[in-house]
């Protein structure tokens, strides 16, 4: 009869583990680089009906069709954009609003927000979409 030996207990090789998890630590650190959170800061207001003066205002529309106005007049974006800065440039405070009609995606005035933001600051305000009465 043969007697065994005492049993060796099984170590676990940690190295291996660290290995995986510092690969998946440099592989979430750089991953996380690629992605870049943007905000962009809103004013809100209450609803009212009142009646607006456009020389103290801006009101940009947008269209669920990708058009634009801007104070009601039918325009290129490129050409609001243009307009807006010349406002700004003869006023600092100008406000802008941006109002988009009902069916506009928010990706489509995301846009414009943030071409706005580059160079109207804070003064950007967003109405509440338009209902259009048929």
């Amino acid at each position: 009869m043969q007697l065994s030996s005492p049993s060796k207990k099984s170590l676990v090789n940690l190295t291996p583990l660290i290995d995986v998890v510092f690969i998946l630590l440099i592989f979430f650190m750089l991953a996380s680089n690629f992605i870049r959170w943007h905000y962009i800061e809103l004013s809100v207001g209450e609803a009212s009906d009142i009646e607006i003066d456009h020389q103290k205002i801006s009101i940009i529309s947008i269209n669920p069709d990708k058009s634009y106005s801007l104070n009601d007049q039918k325009l290129p974006i490129d050409v609001i954009f243009i307009k807006l800065r010349e406002q700004i440039r003869n006023n600092i405070e100008h406000p802008i609003v941006v109002q988009p009609k009902e069916g506009t995606d928010v990706q489509t005035m995301m846009n414009v927000l943030n071409r706005l933001k580059n160079f109207a600051g804070s003064n950007i305000s967003v109405a509440k979409p338009d209902h259009d009465e048929k």
